[in-house]
């Protein structure tokens, strides 16, 4: 295993009033600051709702999800999984932006895991928020 290397997936509730161009600008500083920090990953946008995972230095995760926390335009953050990697899985995406249906696979596969009634029901309502159709047929 190596110690140097973790990832963290994370979920929460979308703040972006101005739309797309809010999200081209996270995206660009992302991709920037990503590089600078040894961090890749994705991430997810349905209009309500933010899934991203990330790997990279644990510090730099650490330092990254402070930034997050305090961010106005994630509420409601919700921790999906974290752990040490034996390897990037996510090699050169500064940061990748993906479509909906991979989001919610990713909540999907977190709410079978999630182990307290709290989580179950946050991801529940993000995964409805997500994509109704898709929640109900699920």
């Amino acid at each position: 295993m190596n110690k140097d290397l973790a990832y963290i997936s994370y979920c929460s509730q979308a703040h972006l009033p101005s739309g797309q161009t809010d999200l081209d600008r996270i995206l660009d500083v992302s991709q920037r600051n990503n590089q600078r920090d040894q961090i890749t990953g994705l991430l997810t946008y349905s209009g309500e709702v933010f899934v991203q995972f990330l790997e990279g230095p644990p510090q730099a995760l650490h330092r990254l999800m402070s930034r997050l926390r305090g961010d106005p335009r994630h509420r409601n953050i919700i921790i999906l999984s974290e752990g040490v990697a034996h390897e990037r899985m996510l090699a050169g995406w500064d940061m990748e932006l993906v479509t909906r249906q991979e989001a919610h696979l990713a909540l999907r596969e977190a709410l079978g895991e999630a182990g307290d009634y709290a989580k179950v029901i946050a991801l529940s309502s993000l995964l409805a928020k997500l994509d109704p159709d898709l929640h109900r047929g699920g």
